[in-house]
């Protein structure tokens, strides 16, 4: 009889190496598709919600022949330190429940809303609602029991947010129609996003008591290290409040960039920037229903001049589409 001896041979200390090194490879290789992919679906995801946010201000105007206003409601008005009767500081958001689908919150607001604050601890204002939050952005800095809203009304290319009379479609206790907007409806801005802010640091933060004349003296209060003087993390808070910081965006300054208020106070003018966690730019509905990127690098004219009354915008095209009745020609948004 013959005996076979069979031998296996292991792998190698080198051998072993060289395999955990080709995964490493093909794992930084695959991994940033992933992301990409991830992103591409928070992406549709918040297009989604701002069509369908879109389609309430459609439908509102059809019921009532006027768009909500940004700012406003039953109650009393705080205003610049005063107040305002007989208005509150509600968003337009309250007003759109219905056409999101949030019929029951609307029926409780309806019946005990008109005497409750946007900060008030109501049932309804505490809820956070999936069409109003983009899935790209992170988990809130704030301690407020008010849920949040990733998404902001366009109060027009002016810093005078808090205004009767605003630039853009939204504004404080008057409502606009569709014949104000003389400028085209696909051509003027409805809504955008507000990125969370996660740190004191972060430049989503909202600098108040700053005071700036012009975008760029906004721009240079935030430093990329210490971040604002005074930082308040408004922006997307409270997704009942009408007040500029929580609720307003304007044209002035390109989105992601600093965010600056007057004085120390929730309702107040400033520059408040469209911003979010998409790489590059952010997502904006337009009047006529149509849901676009906006980059960070779209022209926004001399960041040095001051707002204007009337008259087209001196901040290029990213804020000729914040106006609603400037007069410019506005081009594409890439």
């Amino acid at each position: 009889m013959t005996t076979k001896y069979s031998t296996r041979c292991g792998f190698s200390l080198v051998e072993l190496l060289v395999v955990l090194a080709v995964i490493g490879v093909l794992i930084a290789l695959i991994l940033p598709a992933v992301q990409q992919a991830r992103e591409t679906s928070r992406r549709m995801a918040c297009t989604n919600n701002l069509k369908q946010l879109s389609l309430a201000l459609h439908v509102y105007h059809d019921t009532f022949n006027v768009f909500p206003y940004r700012e406003g409601g039953s109650g009393q008005h705080q205003h610049n330190g005063g107040t305002l009767a007989p208005y509150q500081r509600q968003s337009g958001f309250v007003g759109l429940l219905p056409y999101i689908e949030q019929s029951a919150a609307a029926n409780e607001v309806h019946m005990h809303g008109d005497s409750m604050t946007p900060w008030d601890d109501f049932h309804p204002w505490t809820v956070t609602f999936d069409s109003l939050i983009c899935p790209s952005s992170p988990r809130h800095l704030s301690n407020d029991v008010i849920a949040d809203a990733n998404y902001t009304f366009c109060a027009g290319d002016s810093f005078d947010t808090e205004t009767l009379e605003p630039r853009g479609i939204f504004g404080l206790v008057n409502h606009t129609t569709m014949g104000d907007i003389t400028d085209g409806t696909s051509n003027t801005l409805a809504l955008s996003e507000h990125g969370f802010p996660t740190s004191p640091r972060d430049r989503f933060n909202v600098n108040y008591g700053s005071d700036p004349a012009t975008p760029a003296e906004c721009a240079v209060t935030f430093d990329p290290i210490n971040g604002y003087s005074n930082p308040i993390s408004s922006p997307g808070s409270r997704w009942t409040d009408g007040g500029s910081a929580f609720s307003a965006m304007n044209t002035c300054l390109p989105p992601n960039s600093p965010q600056c208020a007057y004085s120390n106070h929730d309702a107040q003018d400033g520059f408040y920037t469209a911003s979010s966690y998409h790489p590059g730019g952010v997502m904006a509905t337009f009047a006529d229903g149509s849901v676009r990127f906006i980059t960070e690098t779209i022209d926004a004219g001399n960041q040095g001049a001051v707002s204007v009354a009337s008259g087209p915008s001196p901040y290029g095209v990213w804020g000729a589409m914040g106006s609603k009745s400037g007069g410019e020609y506005t081009p594409g948004s890439e």
